[in-house]
């Protein structure tokens, strides 16, 4: 199906839309603006990258995983189905620092979505700071229970 029409089935009513005070909002991990709109829905493009905040380990340097949708045809036992499409997401850890998850996210937009590519580096930016700033009142927190 084109993305056209999975958009008019999908933009009213689906699994990450959420509707407050009169805004219309998503959830959805492949939108990096968090507006329910059609260039930003990420579940409906075949090239999307998410970035998220991770709820693990709370001593990791950066707590950010970066999503990438990845598409590929597998064989099912039903021969009716041979060659069908499947979806999934592959998660890439944020080890290496910012600036390496920066270059992934260029590399994977290139020049073809630029706004996204654009609101994706925002998002990393900013979560990167939040770290940042939690990782500060962690060690200040420290110091003083040593005090």
């Amino acid at each position: 199906m084109s993305q056209q029409v999975l958009w008019e089935v999908v933009k009213g009513n689906n699994a990450f839309l959420v509707k407050r005070n009169g805004l219309t909002l998503s959830t959805d991990p492949f939108n990096n603006t968090g507006v329910q709109t059609y260039s930003s829905t990420g579940f409906i493009s075949k090239n999307a990258v998410g970035v998220v905040p991770t709820s693990g380990k709370v001593n990791q340097i950066n707590n950010i995983n970066l999503v990438a949708k990845k598409s590929t045809k597998f064989q099912q036992v039903d021969r009716k189905a041979k060659n069908t499409q499947s979806v999934y997401a592959s998660t890439l850890a944020v080890k290496h620092g910012v600036h390496t998850a920066s270059r992934v996210i260029r590399k994977r937009f290139g020049t073809s979505r630029v706004g996204l590519q654009k609101a994706a580096l925002r998002k990393l930016v900013k979560l990167n700071r939040a770290n940042a700033v939690r990782r500060r009142n962690e060690l200040a927190a420290a110091k003083a229970q040593k005090k």
